[in-house]
């Protein structure tokens, strides 16, 4: 078992034709979601394209990665920008929708062959 000081959530940031792409990767709860609120706030006010949220490697620990999601919202709202979920697995996607947040999630097709393949990591 990790301790808190393990616990870290990366965030990486690529430009697609859609907008700019955000993939998180780790476990939103209490302990990481301050360390990323401030990335994905610059993220959010640095730029005018449509920012697409990856959630697919996103683990949703409590209210308050939940509450992360809700703010980046309202935040590309102001800035007159749209956010939407492009990648989540089954648990995150219930969790939008019984917070009404059904809305995020897009139709916004993102390519596989942005990202590396698995094959293609080891060598294949």
């Amino acid at each position: 078992m990790a301790d808190q000081g393990d616990t870290v959530v990366t965030i990486t940031e690529h430009q697609h034709a859609a907008g700019v792409l955000v993939v998180l990767n780790g476990r939103l709860d209490t302990r990481t979601v301050p360390d990323v609120r401030l990335t994905l706030h610059r993220l959010v006010a640095d730029g005018s394209d449509a920012v697409l949220l990856d959630l697919g490697q996103v683990e949703i620990g409590d209210a308050t990665g939940l509450g992360l999601v809700v703010e980046l919202r309202r935040r590309a709202r102001r800035a007159g920008r749209s956010l939407h979920v492009v990648a989540a697995d089954d648990r995150t996607r219930r969790l939008l929708r019984r917070a009404r947040l059904h809305g995020l999630l897009a139709a916004v097709a993102v390519p596989c062959a942005e990202a590396p393949s698995e094959q293609a990591l080891a060598g294949a």
